[in-house]
Order: structure tokens, then sequence, then C-alpha cells
């Protein structure tokens, strides 16, 4: 009995597992049909009108545009760097070649001696000893220094005391600086260089030069160790002939540019005078000069070095320069008005 139950069971068990297992595989045959239909018919359209293929296919086109507009954007942005930088490398050459010009030997003056302004005028020097020794320096001063004293003067309330005694050789002052014995501030002047240059003196007491023994009063020295080009000196001198008898006492000159030594004035002791140069300075013959006293034309030259062979400048001394040892003893002058300038005007004592 119970073998024949178990056995009329079997079948319908057997089929309702059949049906469910089918039931499942329907199920899920059901869940995919969409995707497989998806895969031979078109998708439905979005809420734009658009296929989902198409705003696929569209965003990959648009990502290939940007790209190509960045790449586009990186050359101008390369291009404008690369410019830039051209520009740059211009500006910096013009740069070097500007600051080269302006600073080379071409362009630079080299005709214009420094000039110190003062409250005289623009562009004139003025050593008067108003202010001690001021546009003045001691570097080549000698054995005596000068001092600065009230009791006469030519222009002002002061001038400078020169006094040389025994057989002293030099008390002299060099045109330029600030009154020490450094050669800062010294007035050069170089090829080319036109100027006119003033001062006065007094002679208080004299042992006066002759040939083999120099006296000067001013030089415009070289910078070498010659004997200057230009000069002028007191001596008392009649010639070797006498052709200077009368006259022999007074100022002369001294130098190949003032071909040699010459009479050109007589000069009084006690009494101010006024010396005016205007000269123009070479070393190749290409200079000239012309020597005023107290108002007068009393020699002139041109076609002249007045910067001796060997020197590349000259500068401007005054005071007492002289042979000593020929001619010893005690000599005194008073200097005053001396000034730098580029007219006779400027130059003027008074």
């Amino acid at each position: 009995m119970r073998a024949t139950t178990a056995k009329s069971h079997f079948p319908s068990r057997l089929v309702t597992l059949i049906a469910a297992a089918l039931t499942t595989l329907t199920l899920l045959l059901a869940g995919a049909l969409p995707s497989v239909a998806g895969a031979g018919q078109t998708a439905p359209a979005n809420a734009s009108g658009k296929s989902s293929s198409h705003l696929r296919a569209s965003h990959r086109h648009m990502s290939k545009a940007r790209r190509r507009h960045l790449r586009r954007q990186a050359r101008r942005h390369r291009l404008q760097v690369l410019a830039r930088r051209a520009h740059a490398r211009r500006a910096r050459r013009a740069g070097r070649r500007l600051a080269v010009a302006s600073n080379s030997a071409v362009n630079r003056p080299k005709t214009k001696a420094p000039v110190a302004p003062s409250s005289t005028g623009p562009g004139v020097l003025d050593a008067g000893f108003e202010e001690g020794l001021l546009n003045w320096n001691t570097a080549g001063v000698g054995e005596a220094l000068p001092s600065v004293v009230d009791d006469t003067a030519r222009s002002g309330l002061h001038s400078g005391k020169f006094v040389l005694t025994g057989d002293q050789d030099r008390s002299e002052l060099i045109l330029g600086g600030n009154g020490g014995g450094s050669t800062n501030g010294m007035i050069e002047f170089g090829e080319g260089a036109e100027y006119w240059y003033g001062f006065s003196f007094e002679i208080d007491q004299m042992v006066y030069g002759h040939p083999g023994a120099h006296n000067l009063i001013m030089q415009f020295k070289g910078n070498d160790e010659g004997s200057p080009a230009f000069g002028l000196q007191l001596w008392d001198y009649e010639g070797d002939e006498g052709e200077y008898s009368g006259e022999s006492k007074g100022l002369w000159s001294e130098g190949p540019a003032m071909d040699g030594n010459r009479f050109l004035a007589p000069v009084a002791e006690h009494e101010w005078h006024d010396v005016a140069i205007h000269f123009k300075a070479s070393a190749v013959g290409a200079g000239f000069y012309e020597v005023f006293l107290d108002g007068n034309l009393v020699d002139s030259r041109s076609g002249v070095s007045m910067i001796a062979g060997g020197a590349s400048f000259a500068y401007i001394k005054d005071g007492l320069y002289r042979n000593g040892g020929a001619i010893p003893g005690t000599s005194e002058i008073h200097l005053d008005a001396a000034r730098l300038g580029h007219s006779q005007t400027e130059v003027n004592a008074g």
C-alpha cells in the first residue's frame, strides 16, 4: 500500500519542480528582453528629443573640439611668451649698446675742464681767497705754505700772501680743490680746452730773476716731470746786448709755447696788476693764447702747444717758483681775484 502511494506522488512533484523552473526562466528572460530588444531596435528618444546614442556621439564630438581649442590656445600662449622674450632680449641688447655709447670715449667731453659753480656766475670758478684756500689745493706747494690775509686785497676783503726767504724755491697753489693737500678737484685742461683765466698780483718785495734763474708767478704746467710750456715770470734783465735797457724790470715770458724768454711789459711794485689770459690748450700745435696786462694785450701767439710734450693735460699753478740758489733772499707777493671762466668779462677783477 505504501509503495503504491510513493510511486503515485513522484510524477506530480517532478512536474511541479519543472513548472517552477520554467516560470523562473521565463521571468529571467522577460527581464532581459528590453536589453535584447535594444540591441536590434532604436532606443526610445529622451525628453530633449535626442536619442541616448546621439548624445553620446555629441559628447565625444564636443570633447575633440574642446581639445583642439585648448591646443590652439596653448600655441597662441607659447607664441606670445616667445614674442615677449624676444622683445626683452632686443631691449636688453639695445640698452647695452646705449650704455656703451653714453660712456664711450667718443661721446665723453674731453675738451672741457671741470669748472666748479660759484656765486660769481654760471660756469665760473672763483678762487679769490674770500673763503680761505677754497678752489685751490696745496699738493705742489713747496717749502712755504701761503697764507690768507686781510691787510690788502684787489677785490673783496682777503688775498693770498706768498713769501720765500733764503734759498727757498717754491710757494705755489694749484687751481681747483678744497684747500687741502689732495689733487681731488684739480682743474685739468686737455686737448682743445678753451678758457679765460684771470688773476691779480701785487709785488711787495722781490729778488728778480734773470736767464738761468727762473722766477715764475704763474705756470701752465703739464702732468709730467718737464718744464711748463707756458709761464709768466718777473725778471730784471737788460739783455745780452742791452736790448731791454730802460725797461728791463717787469713781466717776462717763459716756455716754448711763448718762444722762450721775452720781455712783455713793465710792472710797478706796491700796485695791483690784473692779468687775463685767453687760451686754447693743445699738445699738437693747435693751441693759442692772448695775454692781457691791466687791460692791454701784451702778447699773443697761435699754432702753439700749451701742453708740454710728454704730458696728457695741463693745470694752472700760481704763486712763487724760483731758483733760490741763484737768486736767494726774500721775495713776497700777494695774489687775488683768481677766476676761471669763458669770457674776459667773467674773469675781470673788481
